[in-house]
């Protein structure tokens, strides 16, 4: 039986090159870093939803409220950027902007309260130093989003919000790079008459030395959510600027929340602080988020010097960042902070010195339990 088979037109024999090095166009990471945002946020309860709240606790039931994030509410913005003069060549001090809407539900002995449903937006502003060369570009992006409701806060027709995100920011460029591989077998591209005119090609931005940061002598861990009571030193005069203000200073008493990394993986640039203080408690008259003596406030570091190891257990280290006083605008601030490991009695200080105001928190496990407290020499 004769079978029909058609011939094959063409080289039946493809030659493949031999693995080598080939130029590749791909993008570069000139810079990395993971972000912790937190901020206690005061929202307005809708006055529907007020009514709805009074009546049900008017009939004895209990009020609790659960917070979500909104699906694909997340974003970020690049909002500017200066040559940072304290870095290496090539840093900036990049300040950015992270986005996302939450979800706030009351419900009544579990069950959700008709009306009582309402979507909230919460802003953070950062500022990073980053290895930022021109002809670069910044991509950012919110890996994760946690919200609690503190319903022991709630004042008036308010409620706080205690917002976490986690944001990672890569500063990239496409660049060329020469790789080892091989091609499959492409088609003869055609002759093209070359041009007399002569084109300079561009360059590739200049690496900078942020990235990766050199090794560290100890590392350090704090962590701390609770009451507390602190020294708030306020006036321009207090820190050697000449002001009308009169210097006062108070000492009040509020929830505490910090969370301090220094040279994670004994790595200068794994390190981030951030610390909340809400006022509950001033000494006169009582304080809530809306009284002008609330003394509330936020401090995020941007900048960390080397640590040093003290004895075997301790570590001190200072730097820069950003205060945020409550109801004013964002300061330039420096800091200094010391922390011992001591079975059972674990101590952590900082100070904050801003262009207003000098804030001192001093935690001892004894009287603040619940205060973690980890520092470890980095080994050569």
């Amino acid at each position: 039986m004769k079978k029909n088979v058609k011939s094959i037109q063409g080289n039946q024999i493809v030659p493949i090159p031999k693995p080598g090095p080939e130029c590749i166009r791909v993008t570069k990471i000139y810079d990395w870093v993971v972000l912790t945002s937190r901020t206690s946020s005061n929202v307005r309860i809708p006055e529907e939803c007020l009514a709805r709240l009074d009546q049900h606790r008017a009939e004895g039931n209990a009020i609790t409220a659960v917070c979500t994030e909104v699906v694909k509410s997340r974003c970020c913005d690049l909002i500017g950027s200066v040559p940072y003069q304290y870095g290496p060549e090539g840093s900036q001090l990049v300040t950015l902007a992270f986005h996302v809407q939450i979800r706030v539900q009351f419900l009544s002995n579990g069950v959700p309260i008709q009306g009582c449903k309402f979507v909230t937006p919460v802003s953070f502003v950062e500022e990073v130093i980053l290895c930022y060369p021109e002809g670069t570009d910044i991509n950012c992006q919110i890996f994760e989003v946690q919200c609690n409701v503190l319903m022991n806060r709630m004042v008036g027709d308010m409620v706080v919000l205690k917002v976490v995100i986690c944001p990672t920011v890569r500063v990239e460029a496409e660049v060329a790079l020469q790789v080892d591989a091989s091609f499959c077998s492409p088609r003869q591209v055609e002759e093209i008459i070359e041009s007399s005119v002569e084109c300079t090609f561009p360059g590739f931005p200049q690496s900078c030395s942020t990235f990766p940061r050199p090794s560290t002598e100890v590392q350090g861990a704090a962590e701390y959510t609770g009451l507390a009571t602190i020294s708030y030193i306020e006036g321009a005069a207090a820190v050697g600027g000449v002001s009308s203000r009169a210097v006062t200073t108070t000492t009040p008493t509020g929830e505490v929340d910090l969370a301090i990394l220094v040279g994670g993986q004994c790595n200068i640039s794994d390190s981030n602080l951030q610390i909340n203080f809400l006022d509950t408690i001033s000494p006169t008259p009582l304080g809530t988020p809306d009284d002008d003596l609330d003394q509330s406030f936020s401090f995020t570091a941007s900048e960390f010097n080397q640590p040093t190891l003290v004895g075997t257990n301790g570590l001190t280290v200072n730097g820069r960042g950003v205060f945020r006083p409550a109801g004013g605008v964002a300061e330039n601030a420096t800091f200094i902070m010391n922390m011992t490991q001591v079975l059972n009695a674990n101590s952590f200080t900082i100070t904050i010195t801003s262009a207003s105001a000098i804030v001192t928190i001093a935690l001892a496990q004894l009287s603040n339990p619940g205060l973690l407290v980890e520092v470890q020499p980095c080994l050569s």
